[in-house]
């Protein structure tokens, strides 16, 4: 038996509250008219109620309220495989299950992340035949190709890094099984999408992709880690250690990754917490570089639902509690839960309405209502776009230009792309990235040439990009200018050594000549003087090489003086930052149909928008 619905089963925990109620109206009931009459007069007045009865009334509600709760569930069992023929291609997860896997540098752990990712995806894609195949020191097809996307999250739900007994990573051996399970007559693009930490043992796995470019298969890399690395649990609760003792770390070879990727046309993306990655690579990777073909007929396990047999049953309780003697207060108690019960089917209360949260400012709860409404309802795009706007409002522009740029890319409908691409623009120009922000805006103009907003937020990324590339020029004109300096010092102090060196030399000189005045009757002695002189001459054009080599110091000082500058240069751009930062924060906001946003200096205009 599956449930469609699970979360139905948190209702379950008011029936002790309503059996508690049920207990206590009844016993007030007695108290109350005790107070006006006696027993017997009671008995007379009233006839006699059998306990019992009381207690079955209470019961059959009770009973009639947890079916009700079943089929809210939505239960299914049995099944039927229904024929279906779909546009699409032919994809196929390569999921790595090796030990370093169970690394925590992504929460919960890279597998976990991983198993979570493909399920997201299976949600958005759109009539692919999909499988997984499952690779470590061995690999095997977990599930083949299908159009059964929940006979695919079932095996997913099952893979640990105890799936294959075999330990070590092959991503060679990986890629040539999943090879393996394409059907090469059939005309379908085809795809392999790897999700690995990048480790490869054998290191074979670049050769696979050559291989696979050579049958049209693309292979797209999903990475999954730091590349800082992370430490790997073991099944002790300590973490994995080398032979001496130190911790093995586990890095994201995005290198390697990269290449992989590319050997095999595809391309590779890293896994960042909010940025929709694989969201990405599907449409703006695996969709544009396949096409979409008739894919052969297929099969679809289609599950039976049953709920109207656990609203029968209630209906049925029911009538036999109203037999009984129904009162209509409880009746009413009866309709008011059935009324929230059936109006839950969105599976959101009135207390978590994404749309009431935005309106009412709550914009950090708003964001994370509109993330479960659009995992919920993947391939509604206002949903995405929605989810931009409340990241947007929260401060979280990253999140928000994620989510603006899937729904640009994913949707038909122009109305959406123009405001997709017009907050596209808002959300790159607060993160200080105005080269983007001037792409967004050029898009939101090709759109809707006449919106004058769009327009004016293009021309003013430009003026500033060419205000930064200005300043730059000018900051190297000035380093440049500190440099011609440091040279006419140089030369300074090169010659002052050339000056040293030529009254070295002359009073070498003139001692030797006062030498040859000498008597020759002490030859030998002068002999024994001027190897001593001659020593002493050495010495000092020991002194003239130090001296020489002194003008290299400033050339020294002068790399320090390079990175310094270098440094500023970040500064500058953290400066860009700020100034966009200033920018929006003088901005008013409408909330109509899009959160637009016209940036202007100091000025103070009104603005239009917000979402749907």
């Amino acid at each position: 038996m599956k449930f469609e619905s699970a979360w139905a089963f948190y209702l379950l925990f008011i029936i002790p509250v309503i059996i508690f109620l049920i207990l206590f109206e009844n016993r007030k009931k007695k108290v109350t008219l005790r107070v006006f009459a006696d027993a017997e007069l009671l008995q007379s007045l009233t006839g006699t109620v059998k306990k019992g009865i009381l207690f079955f009334k209470g019961l059959f509600f009770v009973i009639a309220l947890i079916f009700l709760i079943l089929a809210s569930a939505g239960p299914r069992w049995g099944s039927y495989y229904q024929d279906v023929q779909r546009k699409g291609v032919d994809i196929l997860f390569l999921l790595d299950v090796s030990y370093s896997m169970q690394a925590q540098d992504i929460k919960p752990d890279r597998l976990e992340r991983a198993k979570r990712e493909i399920t997201d995806f299976l949600k958005i894609a759109e009539g692919d035949r999909v499988g997984l195949v499952l690779f470590a020191g061995d690999a095997f097809v977990q599930s083949p190709l299908t159009l059964d996307y929940d006979a695919v999250s079932m095996f997913l739900g099952s893979v640990t890094v105890d799936t294959l007994p075999v330990p070590g990573t092959d991503l060679g051996n990986g890629i040539k099984t999943a090879m393996d399970a394409f059907d090469f007559k059939s005309a379908t693009d085809k795809v392999i999408v790897v999700i690995t930490d990048g480790e490869d043992n054998e290191g074979r796995g670049l050769q696979q992709a050559g291989k696979a470019m050579e049958k049209g298969v693309k292979i797209f890399v999903y990475g999954m880690g730091d590349p800082s690395g992370a430490p790997i649990p073991d099944k002790t609760g300590g973490f994995k250690k080398e032979k001496d003792g130190n911790l093995i770390l586990s890095k994201l070879n995005e290198k390697d990754l990269r290449k992989i990727s590319e050997a095999a046309d595809g391309r590779y993306v890293r896994s960042v917490t909010g940025d929709l990655d694989l969201d990405r690579l599907y449409f703006e990777g695996i969709k544009e570089k396949t096409e979409a073909k008739e894919l052969e007929s297929g099969k679809i396990k289609v599950f039976e639902e049953r709920f109207s047999i656990f609203t029968g049953l209630a209906i049925l309780f029911l009538v036999i509690e109203g037999v009984l003697g129904l009162k209509l207060n409880r009746a009413g108690l009866f309709l008011i839960i059935a009324m929230i019960i059936i109006c839950s089917e969105n599976h959101s209360f009135a207390g978590d309405n994404p749309e009431e949260l935005y309106k009412q400012g709550h914009y950090k709860k708003a964001e994370q209502a509109f993330i479960k409404k659009d995992m919920d309802h993947p391939k509604d795009v206002r949903n995405r776009y929605n989810r931009g706007c409340a990241s947007f409002q929260n401060s979280n522009y990253k999140g928000a230009s994620a989510a603006f740029r899937s729904a640009l890319k994913r949707t038909e409908n122009k109305q959406i792309k123009f405001r997709s691409a017009y907050n596209l623009g808002n959300s790159l120009f607060k993160q200080g990235n105005l080269k983007s922000a001037a792409h967004a805006f050029s898009q939101a103009i090709k759109l809707n040439p006449g919106d004058e907003d769009s327009r004016y937020n293009y021309e003013l990324a430009l003026k500033m990009i060419k205000e930064n590339k200005k300043q730059e020029e000018e900051k190297k004109k000035e380093k440049q200018d500190k440099g011609g300096d440091q040279d006419k010092k140089d030369d300074k102090k090169k010659e002052d050594s050339n000056k040293k060196q030529d009254n070295d030399m002359n009073k070498t000189e003139d001692q030797g000549k006062k030498d040859q005045t000498e008597d020759s009757s002490e030859k030998k002695d002068g002999k024994n003087q001027n190897t001593d002189n001659g020593e002493d001459g050495q010495n000092r054009n020991n002194e003239k090489a130090e001296e020489e080599k002194k003008p290299d110091q400033p050339e020294k000082r002068g790399s320090e003086g390079k990175d310094a500058d270098t440094s500023k240069e970040y500064q500058t751009e953290d400066m860009n930052k700020n100034q966009a930062e200033a920018f929006l924060n003088n901005i008013d906001e409408d909330p109509l149909e899009i959160n637009r946003f016209r940036f202007r200096g100091k000025e103070h205009l009104p603005s239009s928008g917000k979402d749907w």
